[in-house]
Formats: C-alpha cells, structure tokens, sequence
C-alpha cells in the first residue's frame, strides 16, 4: 500500500487529509463536504484522488464542452466551415437564460467565435445559437423538421453513451438549469468527457487562451468583442483548459488540467527507449472556492501519480481505472 501523498504547498496543506487505498487517493475535510472531485491520469486513466465522483449533480456551464465537441465533429463530418456565419434569434435569447456577451436578434457570428465565446466566456446565447444552426443542418441533412435544439441536445447525449457517461443527462447547450428538465452528471463523466475533449487537438485552440477578440456583425457593420477567459487557473504552471461552470444549483465547478514533459525510459523486456507522456485532468464540482480546491485537486492528483509510477503502476482494483470505476 502506497503512504498518504504529503501535500505540496503550503496553502494547499491543511486544507484536506487523504486516505490511500489501493493507490487511491480519498478525500475528506470541511472544505470538501459539499463537493465531487476526481483527478485522473490522461494517458492510463488512473484515478489518483476521488471524492462523491459518481455523484449525479448539476454541472453548469461545463456542459458546454460537450455543446463545443459535437459543433466540431459535426463540422469534420460535414465539412461545413467554421467560419460560417450564424444569425442570432429572439428565441436564442430566450431558450439562453442569460447574455453575458450583450448579443441582439439580427447578430451575426462565425461558428468559430462563437465556439470561442461559449468556451471562454461561457456565453449562454453564444451556445444557443451555436446549437440551434448545427440542429438545423442536421436535421436537413436527416430530411425532418422539428426543434434543432433538441436534435443538437440528442447529439450531446449520443456523445455522452459513447463516452461511457452512464450518469449524465444534458438538456440544453448551455447548462443553465432553466429546461423543463435539470441537467446532470459526475464528477467521474465529466472526467470521461474531459478525455475525448482532451484527444481532439483542435479542441484545445478554444480553452487554452486568457483573452481574444470575436468579430460581431450587427446591421453589417463589424463590432469587435473582447473575450475573457473565465478559467483563472488557465496558465497557473502548464495548466492549458479546460472550462468553468457556475451556477445556482451547480455551484462552483471547474475542469482543468495540465501536462508535464514527457520522459524517456527502458522499457524492461525490449530494453528499448520508450516515452511517456504525461497529463492530468482535475475535476471540482458544487464548490464554493472551486479555483482553490480545482488547484488542490490537481496537485494532489500528481502527488498520487508520481508515487504510482516509482510503485510500478500496481493497480489492484478494477474501480482504479476511469472506464471501470
């Protein structure tokens, strides 16, 4: 059995006590008796630290990771462009719930920016159109009418079962829990979905910027839209993405991660050079100091992982492993 992964910072030390069994890290402590939080090892998919992980709970805005994963693979798929235009609607607005961005009926953006917006300002309408003009191609493409929201919605939830995120439900693109019925996931899908997220190099363009500028053309004439990135981890040592959420019922949420240089070992039968990689994904859930607990969670994640790899990456139990926990 592994020692308790000592804690690396000073004010990351007394915040939680961990407990390791099986090579796991479990939390408990005040500071997250009202949170989920995994961390897991991209490229082995070891859970390094977990705590309430297959709690179903709202997740905010985190959802529009799935929203901006299935615009793109709807766009490799269908070569539509990404600098297409889409025209904001009144119902956008409405279906939104919120308009951090400012947008108005008649707006027009590329699918890019507005991949960019939802991603980096967490822009609810920017979302909302985004799913409503992929919604409608498909189902042109399908040969049906009806809601394109909701065929945009079915296509996060196809993304979701083919992750292997048993216990999510999206009802909207944005996460904003303002559907007939509330959105949900864990900690541990989250995760799963972060991993997809991760696998997709184009993905990254759109949460590893602090700010960038979106073009708006309202009544032809371009305005320039200044974007913030609401992820304040984003550049905290390699830390590169990847989204927060927050909301009334989701509370504080936040995924990020980061990765380490790659190393190069002896591979023992072979006695050939191998190189691994390495990267972490940390989740927080319902926090009310996600950015504190988010930092915690991952530091904590690589302290596990470090002391797995000098263990020989024993894994002992099948819950270990991300695809079977």
């Amino acid at each position: 059995m592994l020692r308790p992964t000592p804690v690396l910072s000073a004010r990351v030390s007394g915040l939680f006590r961990l407990l390791v069994l099986s090579g796991m890290c479990l939390i408990s402590g005040a500071l997250f008796a009202q949170t989920s939080v995994i961390a897991v090892d991209v490229y082995n998919k070891k859970i390094h630290v977990e705590s309430g992980g297959n709690v179903k709970r709202p997740v905010g805005g985190l959802a529009k990771v799935a929203t901006a994963l299935v615009a793109l693979d709807w766009s490799d798929v269908t070569k539509v462009p990404l600098n297409t235009l889409a025209t904001v609607s009144q119902s956008d607005l409405q279906i939104a719930g919120s308009n951090s961005l400012g947008l108005a009926p008649g707006d027009q953006i590329t699918l890019r920016d507005l991949i960019y917006a939802a991603m980096m300002s967490s822009d609810n309408v920017a979302a909302t159109t985004l799913a409503a003009f992929v919604g409608n191609d498909i189902n042109a493409r399908r040969g049906r009418g009806g809601d394109p929201i909701a065929t945009f919605v079915g296509e996060m939830n196809k993304l979701a079962a083919r992750e292997g995120m048993k216990k999510t439900r999206f009802t909207n693109p944005h996460g904003f829990e303002n559907s007939r019925s509330t959105p949900f996931s864990t900690a541990a899908d989250m995760a799963r979905l972060s991993m997809y997220a991760i696998s997709r190099a184009p993905f990254r363009f759109y949460t590893n910027q602090r700010s960038r500028n979106i073009t708006v053309l309202r009544g032809g004439a371009p305005l320039t839209v200044p974007l913030q990135n609401t992820n304040a981890l984003l550049r905290r040592g390699n830390i590169d993405g990847i989204k927060t959420g927050n909301t009334p019922m989701s509370g504080g949420c936040v995924i990020v991660t980061e990765e380490r240089p790659g190393t190069v070992n002896k591979d023992p039968a072979s006695g050939a050079s191998v190189v691994y990689r390495h990267r972490m994904v940390a989740i927080v859930l319902g926090s009310a100091d996600p950015f504190t607990e988010g930092l915690a969670v991952l530091q904590q994640g690589w302290g596990g992982y470090d002391q797995w790899l000098q263990a020989g990456r024993p894994v002992q139990d099948a819950k270990e492993l991300l695809g079977t926990f």
